[in-house]
């Protein structure tokens, strides 16, 4: 007898055998009662059934003793179930959380090489004819940066931003990517390298730069 359905079956049987035997010792005390009364030497069928229900108790008490250990043990294997399925997805969990350190370690580091390399370059691209509007407030130290602010919308929306507890009034739509503000730094030059071509005494190179700077101010 293993699981516990049995065992709580063989309990149920056994209250109902203790039952039974219980209406027998009544009949059978009755019996003795009736036989000393009449003077006739009373069987000893009682006793018997004493015995007999005591057994029953033992069994009983026995078998409770079982389902209770049964029952522990299926509690303790639940509580073992629910541990291994939390270990399980935190596990998981931690993989996303290694993700988000190692992200983060890495703005630590590249945020201050760029505004570095920023700090050196600004003067030269500007000097180049580069619009360096997109990225020029990159270079604000000691309080919020625009520039970083703006990369960090675009890339996870308002609600990374509050996550970080950074309040801003850039919403989403008006968010550009780091990279993307660089793309425009660059298109610029690229319009003054196609003026500077525009520029020349050779009417077909002059000509096709033109044509090409005509091009984008129409896309534009």
């Amino acid at each position: 007898m293993k699981t516990r359905q049995e065992i709580e079956t063989r309990i149920g049987e056994l209250r109902q055998e203790r039952e039974r035997l219980t209406g027998e010792l009544e009949k059978a005390r009755a019996d003795e009662r009736d036989a000393l009364i009449a003077g006739k030497k009373p069987g000893n069928t009682s006793a018997a059934v004493i015995t007999r229900i005591g057994t029953v108790d033992e069994a009983l008490a026995e078998l409770n003793d079982r389902l209770a250990a049964a029952a522990a043990s299926g509690e303790r294997r639940a509580r073992t179930i629910r541990a291994e399925k939390a270990l399980e997805i935190t596990s998981e969990r931690a993989g996303l959380a290694r993700a988000v350190d190692d992200a983060l370690a890495a703005l630590a580091v590249a945020w201050p090489a760029y505004q570095e390399r920023l700090r050196r370059d600004l003067g030269t691209v500007s000097g180049a004819g580069g619009d360096v509007g997109p990225v020029e407030r990159g270079l604000v130290a000691n309080r919020q940066n625009d520039v970083l602010v703006r990369s960090l919308v675009a890339a996870g929306g308002m609600g990374l931003a509050r996550a970080l507890g950074v309040e801003t009034a850039i919403r989403e739509r008006h968010a550009i990517g780091l990279a993307d503000a660089e793309e425009r730094v660059a298109a610029s030059l690229r319009t003054e390298l196609l003026r500077v071509r525009a520029d020349s005494p050779q009417a077909h190179v002059a000509k096709q730069a033109q044509t090409e700077l005509e091009k984008m101010e129409k896309s534009a």
